[in-house]
């Protein structure tokens, strides 16, 4: 039932991995994905939507060196390295994965290791700085762990894939190479398509899973982006609605009082610097120097408005 297929372009790829949970989503399912959570997932599949992630400096850097990486542990192993451009799929379960490399590695066997065996596996490379991977690696005695993420990634792919081996080549710092083999955990593929298969479920019988409202807020600021014309929802006696509103007040107040005591300590601050250009501190530095005059066009997109107006006793009440 697996089917490989290569995408004829970037938009081929994109329309392939919006019919199924691919290895960098399959984190979601478990709550243990830095990029998405369950409440985006769900929607984004439920309207055939792609997760694009917005590069930052290390992503960008790690896409672009990442044939180097390869090629530098290759040589290093003695391996044959392959770009691999299949995406391959499980349509049943609606599960499927993009790859990085395809590595042959040489086993010897027999009598003096005179024969050689060639095998076929996975590479999924990392680039990694040395601050993340001190707090997001785990390493105990000989063994290291990437992070969960990841190690469920890489069981993703060993499960659609079929092959028996795959490694995490981790380039630490611009200048040390970790490599972890792994081979496929039974326990974990067998959860993995578990959860793939409750979550298409869940898609079919339109069951939207609860949302994170602090890990979730900007997709759903995004996912609620319209506002039908001229209709209106009398909340009057909506008590849920009418704490949520207060709550929202109690907020922005904190935040205008926040606000005004940030600008009277930043008057201070500069009536101490005086026309100081930069100024040394214990624990910190303060950058005073002129920004040159620059003309900012720009063209704003349309957003939905949010903007509460109160009525006097309600302010008198709250404060």
């Amino acid at each position: 039932m697996i089917e490989t297929i290569v995408p004829r372009d970037e938009q081929h790829w994109l329309q392939l991995r919006a019919e199924d949970i691919t290895s960098t989503e399959t984190p979601a399912l478990f709550g243990l994905s830095p990029y998405t959570t369950l409440f985006e997932l769900w929607h984004r599949k439920k309207d055939k939507l792609v997760l694009e992630l917005e590069p930052n400096e290390r992503m960008k850097w790690g896409t672009r060196l990442q044939d180097a990486i390869a090629n530098g542990i290759g040589l290093d192993q003695g391996w044959s390295i392959r770009h691999m451009k299949e995406y391959i799929r499980d349509p049943e379960l609606r599960m499927g994965s993009s790859f990085d490399f395809e590595i042959e590695t040489l086993t010897p066997y027999g009598e003096n290791g005179v024969g050689q065996i060639a095998e076929k596996g996975l590479l999924e490379i990392k680039n990694v700085d040395s601050l993340a991977f001190r707090d997001g690696w785990a390493i105990e005695g000989d063994d290291l762990e990437a992070p969960p993420h990841i190690e469920l990634q890489v069981q993703h792919q060993l499960a659609v894939s079929g092959r028996k081996f795959a490694y995490i080549g981790a380039l630490i710092g611009g200048n040390r190479v970790a490599l972890i083999k792994r081979e496929p955990d039974e326990k974990i593929i067998k959860e993995i398509k578990r959860r793939v298969a409750s979550f298409w479920l869940t898609v079919v019988m339109e069951q939207e899973p609860k949302p994170d409202f602090a890990k979730d807020a900007a997709f759903i600021t995004r996912l609620y982006g319209y506002a039908e014309p001229n209709k209106v929802l009398d909340a009057r006696n909506d008590e849920k609605f009418t704490k949520l509103m207060i709550k929202y007040k109690e907020a922005g107040d904190r935040a205008k009082q926040a606000e005004e005591e940030k600008n009277i300590a930043k008057a201070e601050l500069l009536t101490l610097a005086g026309d100081a250009e930069k100024v040394l501190g214990a624990g910190f530095t303060l950058s005073l120097g002129i920004v040159g005059e620059a003309e900012v066009t720009y063209t704003r997109k349309a957003y939905r408005a949010f903007k509460p107006s109160w009525k006097k006793s309600v302010e008198k009440e709250n404060g």
